[in-house]
C-alpha cells in the first residue's frame, strides 16, 4: 500500500494502473497450506478450556487436609474438585446447605474468601485489617428489608403483660449478637441521636436537644418540635423496645425479660398468635442458651454493612424513613461499607475445628427461631 500511486478516490485516480511487486510468492501448488494467516490443524485431545490459579492456594492446602481429616465434613459431597479450595468449598456449602433455615424475615447467605480476597475488604471497610487465615467464611449481606411491630401489635402484646413486648425486643438483640445483624429500634435511635443529638441515644432533655438543634443544626422553631426526644422517641423507639441503659423514664426500670418457662406459661394461657408468639420465644429463649458464651461470630473480623439480616421498627413512621434514607444516602455518596457482615476464619486445628462447627450449627438454630419470632411480631 505505501507504494501504490492510487487514492482512495476512484474519481482522482483517472484509471491508473495499481502497483505490482517485483517479488511474487511461489504458488503453493501441491504443499501443505499452512503458511502465513492460515490456522494449523489442532488435534482432538488438546483441552479447550484452562483454569488459572494463584500461589495462595498453596497455603490452603494443610488446611484443608485438617478439615477433612478432623471428620465434620465429608467427602462424598465432594465431586470432580478443581483444587484443594474448592473440594473445601463444596463440602462446606454442602454441610452448611443442609442446615440452612428456610426464612421469611431474615436475608442472608455465605461465601467463602481467600485470604487476599479478605484482606483487600477488610483494609477498605473493615474494623481490624489483621488477616492471617488462610480461608474466611463471610456472612452476606445482599440487602435488607423493613418490618414493622405497629401500635395494634405493641398494645396486644402490653395487654398481656406489661413486660412481654420489652422481653422479645431483649430476646431478639441477644440473638442478634450472637448471629446476624439487625437494625433495631436500639440502632435506629442511634442513627438518629449521630445526625439530631450529637451522639447523645440516651438524651431525654427537650431543652438541651432544642440548644444543640438550634445552635449547630440551624433549625427553625418548628423543625426544632419535630426532632425532640419528647416527639422522637414514643414514635421511633420507646422504652420497652429498648436496652435498659437506653430507657429515658424511671418506671421503665421495672421492666424484666421473661425466662422461657414465663413465656411457655403465657402461651398456655392464651390463644393465636400471641400463644404462637410466646412459643417461638420460649424456643428462641433456649436456643440462646444452649449457645452460652459462645458465638460463631465472636473471633470474626467484622465489616462495616451496607444493610442488614432485616430492619425491625416500632411502628411505620416519618422518622423511620428518614434514618434510612439519610443511611443509605450517605453510604451511597461515601461508598464506606461493604457488603458483608463479618469474615470468620475458617479453623486448622481438630478441636478447634469441631468447635467451629458446633458454633456454627447453634448459630443456625438461633437464626432459624429468631426469623419465626420475627415473622410474629412484625408486618
Amino acid at each position: 500500500m505505501l507504494f501504490d500511486p492510487r487514492s482512495f478516490v476512484p474519481s482522482v485516480d483517472a484509471g491508473q494502473s495499481g502497483w505490482t511487486p517485483a517479488r511474487q510468492h511461489p504458488v503453493a501448488r501441491c504443499r501443505p497450506a499452512h503458511d502465513f494467516l492460515t490456522l494449523p490443524a489442532i488435534p482432538d485431545a488438546t483441552p479447550g478450556r484452562a483454569l488459572l490459579t494463584f500461589g495462595d492456594e498453596v497455603e490452603a492446602e494443610e488446611l484443608v487436609r485438617a478439615q477433612f481429616a478432623t471428620g465434620v465434613l465429608r467427602a462424598r459431597d465432594v465431586v470432580n474438585p478443581t483444587g484443594a479450595g474448592d473440594a473445601f468449598a463444596q463440602a462446606m456449602f454442602a454441610w452448611l446447605a443442609a442446615r440452612m433455615p428456610s426464612c421469611r424475615r431474615l436475608n442472608f447467605s455465605f461465601s467463602l474468601l481467600d485470604i487476599g480476597a479478605a484482606r483487600d475488604q477488610l483494609m477498605q471497610f473493615g474494623w481490624d485489617d489483621q488477616v492471617d487465615a488462610p480461608l474466611y467464611l463471610a456472612i452476606d449481606m445482599p440487602g435488607d428489608e423493613a418490618y414493622f411491630i405497629g401500635e395494634a401489635r405493641a398494645n396486644a402484646l402490653r395487654s398481656v403483660h406489661p413486660h412481654l413486648l420489652y422481653t422479645a425486643m431483649s430476646l431478639i438483640n441477644v440473638a442478634g449478637a450472637k448471629s446476624l445483624f439487625l437494625r433495631t429500634p436500639e440502632v435506629l435511635l442511634d442513627l438518629f441521636a449521630r445526625w439530631h443529638w450529637e451522639y447523645d441515644s440516651t438524651l431525654t432533655n427537650d431543652d438541651d436537644a432544642r440548644e444543640f438543634l438550634k445552635e449547630q443544626c440551624g433549625l427553625d422553631e418548628d423543625d426544632i418540635a419535630r426532632y425532640l426526644p419528647s416527639a422522637v422517641r414514643p414514635e421511633l423507639a420507646p422504652d420497652e423496645v429498648l436496652p435498659s441503659f437506653c430507657h429515658a423514664y424511671p418506671e421503665s426500670r421495672k421492666l424484666r425479660a421473661f425466662g422461657s418457662r414465663k413465656l411457655y406459661e403465657l402461651a398456655r394461657s392464651h390463644q393465636g398468635w400471641i400463644k404462637d408468639l410466646c412459643v417461638a420465644l420460649a424456643e428462641l429463649n433456649l436456643a440462646v442458651k444452649r449457645q452460652g458464651d459462645r458465638s460463631a461470630v465472636s473471633g470474626s473480623q467484622w465489616a462495616e454493612p451496607a444493610y442488614a439480616a432485616a430492619t425491625i421498627a416500632y411502628t411505620q413512621s416519618d422518622y423511620v424513613t428518614q434514618v434510612l434514607d439519610d443511611l443509605y444516602d450517605g453510604l451511597n455518596c461515601n461508598g464506606d461499607a461493604t457488603m458483608f457482615q463479618c469474615f470468620i476464619p475458617i479453623a486448622d486445628e481438630p478441636k478447634a475445628i469441631r468447635q467451629q462447627f458446633k458454633d456454627l450449627s447453634g448459630m443456625l438454630k438461633i437464626i432459624a427461631a429468631l426469623d419465626r419470632v420475627l415473622t410474629l411480631i412484625s408486618d
